[in-house]
């Protein structure tokens, strides 16, 4: 187990993890205008909600990288790798809800919720892309996200659409309801399909 920490980047991704959540309160008040090149109406995403990108992809970073020998110690001391990265997963979550909700509770910070559930629905993306075409597409794709909804913009009356599940706020059970599902898939994917990136180490 603490060779699989290691060798997984843990730390880097636990940083990242700290960091998001302890600087969402600090930016609260902060936030990223959209372009709005298509809906023509200006509008903003608070940058909270936009953090957790950098877990995500610090996390899904972490996953797919190995030591150079790495690669068939692991496969020899653990017998289901996708299994490890599912817990990973599953425990980066758990405590990514448990922070937001001690944080809505202790420090009034109303977007808690709302910065857990898009670190779920962006390791989601990312796990998805991860499984069906690499690892190294999975960073950019939890990146385009929140780009995509920025360059769309919100709609009519300045709230964001109802498919935007990254700008929502935290009261939009819609939204959790999207992360979620997400994030369902992309653990199913994970211990379903075939790891890519172990199958490209494999070939010759």
């Amino acid at each position: 187990m603490i060779w699989w920490l290691r060798a997984h980047a843990v730390t880097a991704w636990v940083t990242g993890l700290v960091v998001c959540f302890a600087a969402a309160p600090v930016l609260a008040g902060s936030s990223v205008p959209t372009l709005a090149m298509f809906s023509g109406v200006s509008g903003s995403i608070p940058v909270p909600l936009v953090l957790p990108v950098m877990p995500a992809c610090l996390l899904l970073y972490g996953l797919g990288c190995t030591s150079a020998s790495g690669g068939s110690s692991h496969a020899a001391s653990v017998r289901s790798t996708a299994a490890w990265r599912a817990g990973a997963v599953v425990c980066t979550g758990v405590v990514a809800v448990v922070v937001a909700l001690g944080e809505a509770a202790w420090l009034d910070f109303p977007l808690g919720f709302a910065v857990a559930r898009n670190l779920l629905g962006y390791l989601g993306v990312g796990l998805i892309v991860r499984q069906l075409l690499g690892v190294q597409y999975s960073a950019i794709a939890v990146a385009a996200v929140p780009l995509l909804c920025a360059l769309i913009g919100p709609g009519p009356g300045g709230r964001p659409h109802g498919w935007m599940w990254p700008a929502q706020g935290s009261g939009e059970w819609s939204a959790a309801l999207a992360a979620v599902v997400l994030f369902g898939v992309g653990m199913l994917a994970t211990l379903r399909l075939p790891d890519r990136t172990e199958s490209s180490r494999a070939s010759p």
